[in-house]
């Protein structure tokens, strides 16, 4: 399985919490798109085949571009690759700059899944977080896009907003159940480096996290998701009627993929590289003839440790049996022995699998750490 993600970096705003590149020097645009184009072509050898099962176009915000520049990326991945028969294409979106007829465009281009950053259908939470669409815009949209032909609907929410009114985090996740999506992707607010958020912490403008108040909110996050008919295939993400988002899963199961644009990663199996967090210099990077910007061959405990930390998230955990098989006995006899230290309140164990427990869920980044080489 392969997947292609391309990084559209412009944003009108950057929104207080948000660590992901963005810019908003949208008078780049036409150098960004040409650069883009150029680095299609620059690595056409770096995934093992040319067949391509999902395609995730994120941000930024990709539809701030119009739709005849979309086109022209597309035709341009179409030109080079070849598309499985139930391949997976997503689109991020903001709820305010989408319109019913730019909805059905994107679907007559081969985009058969959006992902809209609601975040809250509170507008005062709205305007905290930088948000520039109202609750009501949000709700719009969703019908909107289902309309307009898409079965395969994402949002995400954001909780641990110590900001936010009692029962306010309740109300939305009860709004998201009611809407006609099938995939649900919920965030705790984290103060990442560099981030407004971060800044204004640091400046005492805001208070710290509350992370008793993410813990009450995610076990809220969890029930009220399998009310609603949800499963939780990995610890941040829902999904309805089966529909995981197959392009994220393919990170966390270790599956190959490019990343295009300023700020994205690839993966082929056996090594990753990574293009530089900044517009010009990308653009200037790829202009040069060079597709990446720097790049590290992965050890077997590198490989190890992913396979730990990406499988302690989802849905199938890990595997004592597949340890031994991809890695070694050593490793499964090292990963047995730092597991007698984690609470067994966190996991259980069925013949060699190990999968978290809600409770365990919450602390999934200190267990991979402790079962890593």
């Amino acid at each position: 399985m392969n997947g292609l993600y391309i990084h559209i970096p412009f944003c009108r705003q950057k929104c207080i919490y948000c660590a992901f590149y963005s810019t908003v020097a949208l008078s780049k645009k036409k150098d960004f798109l040409d650069a883009l184009e150029c680095e299609i072509e620059q690595t056409l050898h770096y995934l093992p085949s040319r067949q391509l099962d999902t395609i995730y176009f994120g941000g930024g915000t990709p539809t701030l571009l119009k739709i005849n520049e979309l086109e022209s990326i597309i035709n341009k991945i179409r030109r080079h690759y070849l598309l499985s028969s139930d391949f997976e294409f997503t689109i991020e979106a903001n709820p305010e700059q989408i319109e019913r007829n730019y909805l059905k465009d994107l679907i007559s281009l081969g985009i058969n899944r959006i992902s809209f950053g609601v975040q809250s259908f509170n507008n005062e939470t709205l305007r905290f977080l930088g948000r520039k669409h109202s609750a009501e815009e949000a709700i719009s949209v969703v019908f909107e896009a289902k309309k307009a032909g898409f079965d395969n609907i994402s949002i995400d929410l954001i909780y641990g907003i110590t900001q936010r009114k009692k029962g306010e985090w309740e109300e939305d996740l009860r709004q998201a159940i009611n809407l006609p999506i099938s995939h649900l992707s919920c965030y705790a607010l984290t103060k990442e480096e560099n981030t407004i958020l971060w800044k204004q912490i640091q400046q005492n403008k805001l208070p710290e996290i509350d992370e008793d108040l993410a813990k009450d909110e995610f076990y809220q996050l969890l029930r009220l998701t399998r009310e609603g008919g949800f499963e939780q295939y990995e610890i941040s993400n829902f999904a309805r009627n089966g529909q995981i988002s197959r392009h994220n899963y393919s990170y966390w199961t270790q599956q190959p993929y490019l990343g295009l644009g300023p700020s994205a990663h690839s993966f082929n199996g056996h090594s990753r590289k990574w293009n530089a967090s900044h517009l010009q210099h990308y653009i200037e990077y790829v202009e040069k003839g060079c597709s990446d910007f720097d790049s590290e061959e992965l050890s077997l405990d590198d490989h190890y440790n992913e396979y730990v930390m990406l499988g302690l998230r989802t849905r199938n955990g890990i595997n004592l049996e597949n340890i031994e098989q991809q890695f070694g006995l050593s490793f499964r006899q090292y990963a047995e022995k730092e597991l007698r230290q984690i609470n067994t309140s966190y996991y259980t164990q069925t013949e060699s699998s190990i999968l978290l427990t809600d409770e365990g869920k919450l602390f999934a980044d200190g267990i991979a750490e402790t079962l890593f080489r």
